[in-house]
């Protein structure tokens, strides 16, 4: 991997980081002095700069500023490694989504870091104190400027990145997102995978001294069912977003085997009707989702959203649902929704909270994300998620 980014010409920071099995904002820290960096990761560091004859541009240089402040607030925090990807997504605001061969006159065409992996992690890193993470997003990261933009934009909101290869065409994948302007959106995407070998080939999962969890998205899950063992076996919590699951796993059968082996799934209301060929109303289905989950004896939590009517929880020790109403808001574009309540729905979880709190906080700070254009345009801190949460109140189905 090193002589193949020797050959490709000046090695970047991100070339660093991804043969060393680092962060961007760790290498950073090491040429920088700012965060200590532990003596065996500094020695890889240093040898890896080394081989690669690596010198700091001026965004390298840029990068400790943000990274070291935010890396000193979450020491000793529960660890979130979020496996995904990130793109850059090109917002389209409309007032009604056009017709084929049509041609519109869009209101703005905005550009947005987004991508289901990015929003997940932003949101659960804003949360804050006392629900503070150190969240880490695993992904992939070309040499193009937007890939220099993103990774500045998730240091400042202080997720760290771990670039563990290259996208197609050394670039950032890109999506249009098309606003419509009751708030719907259509989405239009490069398509994106990563591989079981892209998460092992030089991570440390080492068991340490604080929670941790690895969050995968549906779209990789069957790639990286290796990495789920492993990662139980070092002592960390899986999660899942349903998300994107391939065909092969969305079957009865199938997604039972999953819930069996991850620690907490989030399912959108679409997917699970998908698989069980539910054609009832909420209600009903609600019912018949209780009835078919708890036929799964050893399992994991599942989490089923319903966008604007909430979430509903239902607990692997048992017992009634937990139904939690989304907070009443002026929607002005969903995109993002759900990775904003499943991240903040973790921050929670990973530092001890009820299922109950995790979910009323998580359907709080997901409604307010529709309020703004953008995933990630609109995060919540703990503060005001806890402010509004009389608006949330659960309720055991």
């Amino acid at each position: 991997m090193v002589e193949e980014m020797m050959k490709k010409g000046r090695p970047t920071i991100t070339d660093v980081a991804r043969a060393a099995g680092v962060s961007v904002g760790t290498v950073s820290n090491f040429l920088n002095g700012t965060v200590p960096v532990k003596a065996e990761t500094a020695d890889r560091i240093h040898a890896t700069i080394q081989k690669l004859a690596y010198r700091p541009s001026v965004f390298a240089r840029s990068l400790p500023m943000m990274s070291a402040r935010k890396a000193k607030a979450s020491e000793g925090n529960p660890r979130l490694l979020v496996v995904g990807h990130i793109c850059v997504d090109y917002l389209c605001r409309v007032q009604v989504l056009p017709h084929r061969d049509d041609r519109v006159a869009a209101r703005h065409i905005d550009k947005a870091l987004g991508g289901p992996a990015a929003n997940l992690a932003v949101a659960a890193a804003a949360v804050g104190s006392p629900y503070g993470l150190q969240v880490d997003l695993a992904t992939s990261v070309g040499d193009d400027a937007d890939s220099e933009w993103a990774m500045a934009e998730l240091l400042a909101h202080g997720v760290n990145v771990l670039p563990i290869r290259r996208p197609s065409k050394n670039r950032l994948p890109r999506a249009m997102v098309i606003i419509e302007a009751n708030g719907g959106r259509t989405i239009i995407h490069e398509t994106f995978e990563l591989t079981e070998v892209d998460l092992t080939a030089n991570m440390d999962i080492a068991p340490g001294s604080v929670r941790s969890c690895l969050h995968i998205e549906g779209f990789h899950y069957e790639r990286m069912m290796p990495s789920i063992a492993r990662f139980h076996a070092a002592g960390w919590n899986v999660s899942l977003h349903a998300a994107g699951l391939p065909e092969g796993s969305r079957n009865p059968d199938a997604f039972e085997r999953l819930i069996e082996q991850i620690d907490l799934t989030f399912i959108n209301d679409d997917t699970l009707r998908d698989i069980y060929a539910i054609r009832t109303p909420l209600a009903s289905m609600i019912e018949e989702a209780a009835r078919t989950i708890a036929r799964v004896k050893r399992r994991g939590d599942v989490v089923l959203t319903l966008g604007e009517f909430g979430a509903v929880v239902f607990r692997k020790s048992g017992g009634p649902p937990i139904e939690v109403p989304a907070l009443p808001v002026s929607r002005v574009d969903a995109t993002g929704a759900g990775d904003a309540f499943a991240g903040i729905f973790l921050s929670l979880w990973l530092n001890g909270q009820a299922l109950v709190d995790c979910a009323r906080h998580a359907a709080v700070g997901a409604s307010l994300t529709t309020t703004s254009e953008g995933a990630q345009a609109r995060t919540a801190r703990a503060q005001e998620l806890e402010t509004l949460l009389s608006a949330v109140e659960a309720k055991a189905g």
